[in-house]
């Protein structure tokens, strides 16, 4: 069997692509995967790291408003659409997977157009633009919310799975993971995560709190501002206009997530898709802020999820102060069991199914015959 996965842009959409091409990688002999992805996107490093083939396409985000700016991205979006076309028809694939992002429009599409059997998943709970489009065309669309099924028309081709999340997520139990980072027993970790490209305001405010709580020692601080922050922040604290301890610790992009998620006691981060599954898989309590500049505040309903099943907090950005943070963490760590309570009720979310579901919609799709 040969698979084209696809998907791009962050984080959210490229690691669930890739938890999906593991997963049929194990599930089916002799399956040959390849990666389609942007020239631009963190996916021409993150995919090859992960032992995938990868080839690049020329992708581009429409504007609504027209411009010079739209008509190039307008020959970009053709331009890629023929790339899609010539690495379809040299690869000649069983299926189309795509998971989102500007990259998947074009390679989905194309593949719909040639006859090739595709599929989409959708992350969040609100569609974004390019599967509302796609879900005219392909066979299916999988859904990581229940929620999501009402904003797509073709109610036959909807599949609740869940979101994929990779095998590292639960390859480690939290003392293992504490264990091999070298992490006291002792010591509350708190690691504050916004996003794949970081957000600005997280930033500032946390760089404020690690100030007032830098003589805390029994408080170990993992920063993770993004690519786009991180010479920013890095400058700031030589220049002395951040102020922060022994206890703090600044990184611009995790690559080891999984491993130091599980061993985290209180995560502070975003509300994308993948990070939500991720934090609950890892069981690790969170304190959620939403990010507001997203398209129908999707953020925010993620973030449900985990507020409903007494699994972390939500601060809206609003509402985000430096006091505020300072006062939340010191509560969690004054009274660690409030922490035991969140980490328990993670167990209620079953997220170890949903990369298996997705694999049997690719036999159903397929039937037995192509998958031998």
């Amino acid at each position: 069997m040969k698979v084209i996965v696809t998907g791009g842009g962050t984080g959210g959409h490229i690691y669930p692509a890739v938890a999906i091409a593991e997963k049929l990688k194990k599930d089916y002999k002799g399956v040959e995967i390849l990666y389609l992805g942007a020239k631009l996107g963190m996916e021409k490093t993150l995919v090859p790291q992960a032992g995938l083939p990868f080839k690049q396409i020329d992708v581009a985000p429409l504007n609504k408003k027209i411009s010079l700016k739209t008509l190039k991205a307008v020959f970009t979006l053709v331009k890629g659409l023929f790339q899609s076309a010539r690495e379809i028809k040299r690869f000649k694939p069983d299926v189309i997977i795509g998971t989102g992002g500007y990259v998947a429009g074009p390679v989905v599409m194309m593949g719909a157009l040639l006859g090739v059997p595709t599929m989409i998943h959708e992350q969040n709970a609100f569609p974004g633009m390019t599967n509302k489009i796609l879900s005219r065309f392909v066979d299916k669309v999988l859904v990581t919310f229940e929620e999501a099924k009402e904003h797509f028309k073709q109610k036959d081709k909807i599949v609740y799975t869940g979101l994929p999340v990779l095998d590292a997520f639960f390859s480690h139990t939290r003392q293992e993971a504490r264990h091999k980072l070298k992490l006291a027993d002792d010591v509350m970790v708190v690691m504050t995560v916004g996003g794949s490209n970081g957000a600005l305001k997280v930033n500032e405010v946390m760089m404020n709190v690690y100030k007032s709580l830098a003589d805390q020692k029994k408080i170990k601080f993992i920063h993770v501002s993004g690519k786009r922050y991180y010479e920013r922040i890095e400058k700031g604290i030589k220049d002395g206009i951040y102020q922060v301890g022994d206890n703090f610790e600044l990184v611009d992009f995790m690559k080891q997530m999984p491993l130091y998620l599980k061993a985290t006691d209180l995560v502070i981060s975003r509300a994308g898709a993948s990070t939500i599954n991720e934090i609950i898989a890892s069981q690790t309590p969170s304190v959620i802020i939403p990010s507001p500049n997203v398209a129908n505040n999707h953020q925010f309903f993620n973030a449900k999820v985990v507020d409903k099943n007494g699994m972390g907090l939500i601060i809206s950005e609003s509402e985000l102060t430096a006091p505020l943070m300072v006062n939340t963490i010191m509560n969690f760590y004054e009274e660690p069991s409030k922490l035991e309570i969140m980490r328990k009720n993670c167990e209620k979310i079953d997220i170890h199914s949903a990369l298996d579901r997705i694999s049997e919609e690719v036999s159903h799709l397929l039937g037995d015959n192509q998958l031998k």
